[in-house]
């Protein structure tokens, strides 16, 4: 009865205030969408940058405010170094707001402190140890889903997009974080400035993406 009272604990925390939405690129000139992910590839001065979505509410990491994320993978073609910071990237969303990306450290801080683990995280406690391990056990013998009980915060910094110089034939890759609600808005844009430039010039980079509800 307690592991059941658990369960249900957690799937209405996971699932509170989920809505179905798509997230699409919009055709840019140049750009090669690829419809499998919903990415967009745009290549310009021998720099070649992909973004799609990732996970638009992040539900999963019990996050007390909404936090979008996204693919990105910024593959550098030049003989020379280029750089992007965390300020190179913004989001624009359909009311002209605009959203600079999360420090990993500040998604920790947003996490729900008030919740029912009994145990330190990256594990969900339960209040018996057979309970824990019956659960493991139906999850890694039922289904590929995730094991939706291990939240691991730790996640958050390794697969975040490092922001580093990027030599000549090389890129990098990981998830950028916007608190942003993308199930709020109609659509919106990631445009991307090189290290240094003028937030007044036109981006670099302009990556537009539609909301389907």
């Amino acid at each position: 009865m307690k592991t059941l009272n658990l369960t249900i604990m957690l799937f209405l925390i996971l699932t509170a205030g989920c809505s179905t939405v798509k997230v699409v690129p919009e055709q840019v000139p140049f750009g090669i969408i690829n419809l499998k992910d919903n990415s967009q590839v745009i290549k310009k001065d021998n720099i070649s940058i992909a973004i799609s979505p990732a996970d638009m509410d992040m539900v999963n990491y019990n996050i007390e405010s909404i936090v979008a994320s996204f693919n990105v993978d910024i593959q550098n073609n030049s003989d020379g170094e280029t750089s992007f910071d965390k300020d190179s990237f913004a989001l624009i969303d359909s009311n002209s707001r605009q959203y600079y990306p999360l420090t990993t450290e500040k998604i920790k801080e947003m996490m729900t402190r008030d919740t029912f683990y009994l145990l330190p995280y990256p594990y969900i406690g339960f209040y018996y140890l057979e309970d824990y391990e019956q659960a493991q056990f139906k999850n890694s013998s039922s289904s590929n889903l995730p094991y939706y009980f291990e939240l691991r915060p730790q996640n958050l910094s390794t697969m975040a997009l490092p922001f580093e110089p990027i030599i000549p034939k090389a890129g990098i890759k990981g998830l950028l974080y916007f608190h942003t609600d993308i199930r709020s808005i109609s659509s919106f844009s990631i445009n991307i400035y090189k290290k240094g430039a003028s937030k007044s010039l036109p981006p670099d980079f302009i990556f537009p993406f539609k909301v389907m509800k």
